[in-house]
């Protein structure tokens, strides 16, 4: 019985916590000190970020925002939001300031729409889903840094607006044409004098190549052989493919930030087909291209 009521209480908590949490800037809850208080914020404060697509299309998306309490509203709270390019500004100031190699800036995106500027959470529920549109993402800069920034205005009754979590900030990189979904196939050969030969073919893996520049996507390898997904090989990835666009096909550049070692197979061909959306690429690290390394080949086969 005393474990019962025991998982009763933590699920509760755990509900309480997760609807109508409120904390501040060290993570400190406040749970315990909402009794008889409401306060608007955003759930997710802070940086976030939303890849959108270079399309002529508009782009929606949506965040949450929440009544932070520690009884449900009685009452219909309403509240109003609007883009805030004086905290984008001042997470500019922060940034450069925290690191003085940063000489750029994030640029307000220059079609942006709060599609629902006053939105009204009903009495009896904590919740709703803040829209914004974005549009022409096929005419703005790739190179550029953008940024929806949107903040909690006003609201409505007693409801006080939680000056920690009123803001969102929305980086926005522009996928590039490379990132997407793909197949791949492979061959790894790792001669290790201190393991026994981990060698062999591998087809049907499925990847996802996200935009890290506007040449470049990376994605997470994980370098299986055989048949069994678990013989895989460690401190490898993520990878970042840097592509070249003045020939066809395209020459491509692999590198891994956690494993300089990593580098092009010198011998091969290294490149990206445009017309075929396909990569090939051939790489080694470590002990060279006669111990540690894979051949890859990596067809598109969709969307991110």
């Amino acid at each position: 019985m005393r474990n019962k009521i025991f998982m009763i209480i933590s699920f509760l908590a755990a509900v309480l916590i997760v609807s109508s949490c409120l904390k501040d800037d060290i993570g400190e809850d406040w749970t315990s000190s909402l009794k008889g208080k409401m306060y608007a914020e955003f759930p997710n404060n802070g940086p976030q970020v939303k890849v959108i697509q270079p399309v002529a299309e508009d782009q929606i998306f949506k965040f949450l925002v929440n009544i932070a309490t520690d009884a449900l509203p009685t009452t219909d709270i309403t509240l109003t939001f609007a883009v805030d390019p004086p905290a984008m500004a001042d997470y500019n100031d922060e940034i450069q300031a925290a690191d003085t190699s940063i000489h750029w800036s994030y640029e307000l995106y220059p079609s942006i729409e709060i599609l629902d500027p006053t939105l009204t959470i009903k009495a009896g529920t904590r919740n709703a889903y803040v829209h914004v549109k974005l549009s022409r993402g096929d005419t703005i800069r790739l190179g550029a840094k953008y940024m929806a920034p949107v903040t909690i205005t006003s609201v409505t009754g007693t409801t006080v607006i939680a000056e920690n979590k009123k803001t969102v900030l929305y980086k926005l990189p522009v996928a590039n044409k490379w990132e997407g979904t793909y197949k791949m196939k492979g061959y790894i050969l790792r001669n290790d004098p201190f393991d026994p030969v981990l060698s062999g073919y591998y087809t049907g893996r499925t990847y996802k190549l996200g935009t890290s520049g506007p040449n470049s996507v990376t994605f997470n390898k994980t370098i299986s052989w055989g048949d069994s997904e678990s013989n895989t090989v460690g401190g490898i990835g993520p990878w970042m493919i840097t592509i070249s666009e003045g020939s066809v096909p395209n020459p491509i550049i692999i590198s891994d930030a956690t494993n300089p070692a990593v580098v092009n197979l010198p011998s091969y061909n290294n490149r990206y087909d445009p017309e075929t959306k396909t990569f090939f690429m051939s790489v080694y690290w470590g002990t060279g291209p006669t111990n540690r390394a894979t051949t890859d080949t990596l067809v598109y086969s969709g969307p991110y």
